[in-house]
């Protein structure tokens, strides 16, 4: 289900990496560490054309930004080339867990060695897309964790649940949060009347880039930090099954390293012919040569929300030129304990529709939305252990 939004350019075409960064920062967000801290990541994304989209992430007031594209399979029509959205997730919420417990060992004089984890992220659309009346469901994130270690297993489970309560991904994603929302059409904001209004004002990224991002020249980064793996064998796929069918299960599976700071994730659909891509992090307090897993998880949402409007603009045949939006997602850190803040997410449209059109628009896909259904739940982590000595 291809999008009509108006194409401008590629990810083939543009000859970049699929993640670069496009601004250095002077400093490193405080969040990543482990003292009390707040900081704002501002994602800014549009659509490209087709299911491709282009984001940028800035890292708090202080530190880098960084581009980064997605795109859907073959199941959305999409060309597959670059990470689908909950990919992105899927890594960010592994290395986040996996750093938060390394960050947390070194503290205490715990030796943890080959940090690693399998992750699996269920969601479910249940009802009826091309009705208008689908819903969007996530199920709680599960984690099996493997270390080796000659610390006792209550020492090893204490290290988890303090990195899970220490997370600002997984904090958001354990306590229902209520998120706003704005939409301007034609460069005039919309009232809202059904989803929660934002009390503020975004620019449009239509205004404030000039042109597309491009690589800094003198910055080096990790080659490839994001890029299409080879295929996994997938173990029991889950069948697949029609929008029309009534219910949708779709089964993201991840697995990922961590080591000094870097996390090395891989992660791909569990369906028969799906692709799979490694995604890397860098979640070290001072320097960084990736996006942070927190850039990578608040890519994730943006991206995910972005495929839901414009899957609606193409099944309903709206008259879209453009779409573009902000999300400002604020992370705060009290006590070595993460306090979930809502998202804003600012909706920018070119369009020949009426406002109670575009309105719909934007409650359909934040309805229909995998990871704003999963941040409006309570979803607390369940993690499981295996030490070896």
């Amino acid at each position: 289900m291809s999008s009509s939004v108006a194409s401008t350019d590629t990810i083939e075409g543009s000859g970049h990496p699929l993640c670069f960064k496009t601004r250095a920062g002077t400093a490193r967000p405080g969040v990543l560490g482990l003292g009390d801290a707040q900081d704002l990541f501002v994602t800014q994304a549009r659509a490209m054309g087709g299911h491709q989209k282009e984001a940028v992430v800035q890292e708090g007031e202080h530190g880098s930004a960084w581009r980064m594209v997605s795109d859907e399979g073959p199941a959305l029509q999409g060309t597959d080339l670059a990470p689908f959205p909950l990919g992105f997730m899927s890594a960010a919420l592994q290395a986040e867990l996996l750093q938060r417990m390394a960050q947390l060992a070194q503290k205490d004089g715990v030796a943890l060695r080959d940090l690693q984890s399998l992750g699996f992220n269920d969601y479910v659309f249940e009802g009826s897309f091309f009705k208008g009346t689908g819903r969007g469901q996530a199920m709680p994130p599960r984690f099996t964790v493997q270390a080796k270690t000659t610390a006792p297993d209550e020492v090893l489970h204490s290290l988890a649940q303090r990195a899970a309560l220490a997370s600002p991904l997984l904090a958001a994603w354990a306590t229902p949060l209520q998120n706003t929302f704005a939409l301007y059409a034609n460069g005039r904001r919309v009232q809202l009347r059904e989803l929660r209004p934002s009390q503020t004002d975004a620019l449009d990224p239509f205004k404030t880039w000039a042109q597309a991002p491009a690589p800094l020249s003198s910055e080096q980064a990790w080659p490839e930090i994001v890029r299409k793996a080879p295929p996994v064998v997938v173990k029991n796929p889950t069948p697949p099954s029609g929008w029309e069918a009534g219910r949708v299960d779709i089964p993201i599976h991840g697995q990922c390293a961590s080591d000094a700071g870097r996390g090395r994730s891989l992660t791909w659909a569990n369906r028969l012919g799906g692709s799979a891509f490694a995604i890397d992090s860098d979640d070290r307090v001072q320097g960084d040569q990736a996006p942070s897993a927190l850039a990578h998880g608040h890519a994730g949402i943006a991206f995910c929300f972005m495929t839901q409007l414009l899957r609606y603009v193409a099944h309903h045949h709206m008259k879209v030129r453009a779409l573009r939006l902000v999300q400002f997602s604020p992370c705060r850190v009290e006590s070595g304990r993460a306090l979930a803040m809502p998202l804003d997410t600012h909706v920018f449209v070119h369009t020949e529709e009426t406002d109670e059109v575009m309105e719909r628009l934007v409650q359909m896909s934040a309805r229909t939305c995998y990871l704003h259904a999963a941040l409006g739940a309570a979803l607390a982590p369940e993690i499981q252990l295996s030490a070896r000595g």
